[in-house]
Order: C-alpha cells, then sequence, then structure tokens
C-alpha cells in the first residue's frame, strides 16, 4: 500500500518536502489515494512516468537531485530484480533514500524502509478472504491488512537518519 509508505517517509524525514514516484503508464488505481495522502502529509509528489523496469532508472536520473526521497510502485513490471540494483545504486551514491517494496527483500538489498505484509499475522486475512469465496462471494483485491515495518539499519546509518527516527517509524505500525 503506498500511502502507508508515505506515512513512513513522513516519519523517517520531517523536513522532507519533495517526494518522487515512479508512475506506471496507464496511470494505476493507487496514484489518486495516493495524490491525497501526499497532500495530507504535505508532501509534493513529483511523478516520473516510466513504461518498464528499462525506463525507470532512465527516468529517476535528471530529477533525482530535485528529491527528498524516492517511492517505489508496488508494479513489478517497473520495479524488479532487474531495475532495482540500479535505482539503489543512484538514489544511494546520491544520498536519496528509497522507500517501499513489494517485499523486506527490497529493504534488504537496499530499500531504506518499507510497510510489508507481516507474514506471521497473514493467515487471518487469508481466512476471511477464503470464508467469503465459499460463500460465493468474490472479494475485491485488498493490501495486506496486517503489515509492519522493515527498515535497513546500514543504509539508514550510511544515510544519517537517527535512531530516534527509526524508533518513531516502527512503531507507527506496531505488531500486537
Amino acid at each position: 500500500e503506498p500511502r502507508l509508505n508515505l506515512r513512513l517517509a513522513r516519519a523517517l524525514l520531517p523536513a522532507a518536502h519533495t517526494i518522487g514516484v515512479l508512475v506506471p503508464t496507464p496511470a494505476p488505481a493507487w496514484l489518486a489515494p495516493l495524490r491525497t495522502e501526499a497532500r495530507r502529509l504535505e508532501f509534493a509528489l513529483d511523478e516520473i512516468p516510466v513504461t518498464d523496469d528499462l525506463s525507470a532508472a532512465r527516468a529517476l536520473r535528471p530529477r533525482l537531485s530535485d528529491l527528498d526521497a524516492v517511492l517505489l510502485p508496488p508494479d513489478a513490471t517497473v520495479i524488479n530484480e532487474w531495475s532495482l540494483k540500479p535505482l539503489l545504486l543512484m538514489t544511494i551514491r546520491q544520498g536519496v533514500p528509497t522507500f517501499g517494496g513489494l517485499t523486506a527483500r527490497y529493504v534488504d538489498a537496499g530499500v531504506l524502509a518499507a510497510v510489508v505484509a507481516d507474514e506471521e499475522r497473514l493467515p487471518a486475512q487469508i481466512q476471511t478472504i477464503l470464508a467469503d469465496l465459499t460463500r460465493g462471494r468474490a472479494p475485491a483485491p485488498v493490501y495486506p491488512v496486517a503489515v509492519r515495518v522493515a527498515v535497513n539499519s546500514t543504509v539508514a546509518r550510511t544515510l544519517g537518519i537517527a535512531a530516534e527516527a527509526v524508533d518513531r517509524a516502527r512503531s507507527l505500525f506496531p505488531r500486537p
């Protein structure tokens, strides 16, 4: 859920103003709610259109110096094993934190932080979906409700993110 990653960015980067987001074309359904959340959090959202994974780094490069952070889209056609490494090398070298990603493995790879599915609590949500299916109802696709914050401590130190900010970010989505 990209909006949760914006909240995470605000907690870790309280002075940040401009967040770049790679936006697949055509515009995805998550973009309008992301714009609303960006306004609520007082972020300027710099929407960077991309068509595929090959264009992601190329599109970001000329805009990077104007960004306080980058938000990765929840789209494997744009961000995947081929595009992630060059994006992360570029952003870390420029000192620009990156947020988001589909799983905690993105954080392991060098994303500063992401709100990811909490695999331990995911079965409860899956049971609800299965119950709907057995009643003949096809539920709409949803993001995981059970989430946790994943932070790459090495990247946080490299970028000079204070330990207090990391603690504040982790407290956004506490585990029961």
